[in-house]
């Protein structure tokens, strides 16, 4: 009886890490490293060819031109033998403020960006620029599948910015949204700020995962 049970202790793990690089290792150019929680046996599921469900979590993945991303999918109904094919996929993307301060400041052509804090209650991230002399408000919202900001409000210490940069923050923003890649196959259906910052729902139908990462 050890024996038996030790073998099918074995092969179980074996079978997990087969679906471990079939499934993590296709996602992992995409979202990082991840993590892939069955709904049931290993061995069940290769016999079968399938799983009916599977979770993939990760806490650093990239996202576009953001890294340290979070991410929490459910997958349903996925194929895994050929080519892995997920038949309904939903989930969470958690961007944390520090991850789009990070983004902001590769990418800034003004005042260097010196943090991000995000406000749930009015549904808004607030950029420090400048050390601090200086405070921009965005609010997100998704525009033809991409992530767009409008700007809410511009201060230079605690007054209410010239117009004249108000104006350029604005053409940087379009810019900036302009300059994002189109929708993929996993759609971006709504965004949200929280207290863990900007939180995307994304979910996609009938879904090929790519080649296995090196």
């Amino acid at each position: 009886m050890a024996v038996a049970a030790l073998l099918a202790t074995t092969g179980e793990l074996v079978a997990r890490g087969v679906v471990d690089g079939r499934i993590s290792g296709r996602l992992r150019a995409r979202i990082g490293v991840n993590q892939v929680h069955l709904g049931g046996s290993a061995l069940l599921g290769l016999a079968r060819g399938r799983f009916d469900r599977v979770r993939v979590t990760g806490s650093d993945a990239r996202i576009g031109r953001i890294d340290g991303a979070s991410v929490d999918l459910r997958l349903t109904d996925v194929v895994v033998r050929g080519a892995p094919r997920v038949g309904r996929l939903r989930g969470e993307i958690t961007v944390p403020a520090d991850a789009v301060a990070r983004s902001l400041e590769r990418d800034a052509r003004g005042p260097a960006v010196s943090g991000v804090t995000a406000d749930p209650a009015h549904g808004t991230l607030v950029i420090s620029v400048g050390g601090g002399l200086g405070t921009v408000t965005v609010r997100p919202s998704l525009q033809d599948g991409r992530t767009a900001f409008e700007l809410v409000d511009a201060r230079v210490l605690g007054r209410p910015a010239p117009a004249g940069v108000a104006t350029a923050v604005e053409e940087a923003l379009r810019e900036r949204s302009a300059r994002q890649p189109g929708p993929g196959p996993v759609e971006v259906t709504a965004l949200e700020v929280t207290s863990a910052g900007l939180v995307g729902t994304v979910r996609a139908d009938d879904v090929v995962l790519g080649r296995t990462a090196d």
